[in-house]
């Protein structure tokens, strides 16, 4: 079932209009964009009469395990990078085309950019359920998708934007607060649940009024990345007063391991699908920090053996996955069958999947593990071959194969991935700075529509060395 529509752009003479499900694209200058990619939810209402797998039990509701770089609340300020030694990461490279404060600067401008053209103040609306059943939320916040409303997958994006910028924008933390407020204030209420495990997951889809739109499920990426900025928060401002970041964030992470995976450590959606970009590897070891949880590992491995699997036997010499993973009775292959999303494209390395090398590539960064690493190198070198070595000539689709499937412009989709994926290869340092400047330039590469901002922002703010672990 088609569900969006969605524009897609490349330099200025280019301007096409593409019919799309499930994902995210781009816009010509002053359109709104209709395209996201939390679509499972849908799916999983769709499909009533399957019951689904035994989900772990969740861990206990605890912090036994403080593993971090420093204590709850110590602060972060934007530009500080504080963790870093020399202003580097541990592995990889970043930009040296600009100095520190000078990229500081260009990311601070496309922040402003993207939040005057996507944060808006929700109206007022009643919690029915929740942690805030009984209230009228009045200072809300969300990050509009297409021409009203929101998607839980915005919303996390936003919470991760807005507790990395505190320092750069005084008002961080009321934003911050205010997206936490529309995220609990309606919570899921229609998927399988554990001990209420609903109440600490975002419904996936409002619309303008913040009234449920998405049936009342899930999304297992928006609420990932709330997750892991509640955990970012904790330690940005602490937990001491006003809203007790920590323990959110383990409610939630307790919440997302009953509901949205198997026992196995493989995500779990009814269709027998996984979506490889909710592979967050990097979420998943702050999970394990958070809380001591050892299932965590389990995640990461169980992601690997997927996205090993599949690549080797589906992409052998492109490195590519597709967007959703389809694994009926342990045989994974890409999805051709299920289409859980509607979008009928969710084999190819689509819209979701653009987003694998800078999620694996940011761990990399700090891990050095050298299977996501590797994966997130392998991509980039497929795209910048596909694109000539020029990033106005990107898609935002691929098949398998390596050749491009879409329109072909600076898709910031795909070019915040390549970007972080590129700082996993010593090789590719003019590479990397190209893509930066690029997009890092406000009325030129950088873009202000749903998705394609977000996905370009957040590379950004990891390639600028202001990227930290919670």
């Amino acid at each position: 079932m088609k569900r969006r529509i969605f524009i897609s752009t490349g330099t200025a003479t280019l301007a096409s209009l593409v019919a799309a499900c499930g994902g995210g694209g781009g816009s010509a200058p002053g359109t709104d964009v209709a395209a996201a990619s939390d679509l499972e939810a849908e799916a999983r209402r769709k499909r009533t009469t399957t019951s689904p797998a035994p989900a772990p039990a969740p861990a206990p509701a605890t912090d036994p395990v403080q593993n971090t770089p420093a204590p709850s609340g110590s602060g972060y300020a934007f530009g500080s990078r504080k963790d870093l030694s020399g202003g580097r990461y541990p592995y990889g490279i970043q930009p040296n085309n600009f100095t520190a404060a000078q990229m500081d600067q260009r990311v601070g401008a496309c922040y402003d950019a993207w939040k005057a053209a996507r944060l808006r103040r929700a109206p007022a609306f009643y919690a029915s359920s929740g942690i805030y059943a009984g209230q009228t939320i009045s200072d809300g916040w969300y990050v509009a998708f297409g021409n009203g409303g929101c998607v839980s997958e915005g919303i996390g994006y936003g919470m991760l934007i807005t507790v990395v910028m505190a320092g750069y924008d005084g008002g961080a933390k009321a934003l911050f607060d205010g997206l936490f407020r529309v995220a609990r204030g309606r919570p899921a209420s229609n998927m399988p649940t554990t001990a209420g495990a609903n109440r600490y997951l975002h419904e996936w889809k409002l619309d303008g009024a913040m009234n449920s739109a998405g049936g009342g499920w899930n999304a297992s990426d928006g609420d990932l990345d709330i997750a892991l900025a509640l955990l970012m928060a904790d330690r940005q401002w602490g937990s001491a007063s006003g809203i007790n970041y920590r323990q959110e964030a383990i409610a939630t992470i307790n919440a997302m391991k009953a509901v949205n995976f198997r026992a196995s450590g493989e995500q779990y959606m009814p269709q027998n699908v996984s979506r490889t970009s909710d592979y967050m590897i990097g979420h998943f070891r702050s999970f394990k920090a958070a809380t001591g949880d050892t299932f965590w590992d389990l995640a990461i491995a169980r992601s690997a053996a997927l996205v090993t699997t599949v690549t080797n036997g589906y992409s052998p010499a492109a490195r590519l996955q597709p967007g959703f993973i389809y694994d009926p009775a342990g045989t994974p292959r890409p999805d051709n069958v299920a289409h859980v999303d509607g979008s009928g494209v969710e084999g190819l390395y689509d819209q979701n999947a653009v987003r694998n090398p800078w999620r694996w590539g940011t761990d990399y960064l700090w891990s050095g593990d050298a299977t996501w690493g590797g994966f997130a190198r392998d991509i980039n070198a497929t795209l910048k071959a596909d694109c000539g070595g020029n990033p106005n000539n990107t898609c935002y689709q691929y098949n398998l194969n390596g050749t491009g499937a879409s329109v072909r412009y600076f898709s910031t989709t795909a070019c915040g991935g390549m970007l972080v994926g590129a700082m996993c290869d010593a090789g590719q340092q003019s590479w990397v700075n190209q893509i930066f400047s690029q997009g890092s330039t406000v009325g030129g590469g950088f873009s202000t529509a749903y998705y394609e901002s977000e996905l370009i922002l957040l590379p950004l703010i990891v390639a600028s060395g202001n990227w930290w672990r919670p």
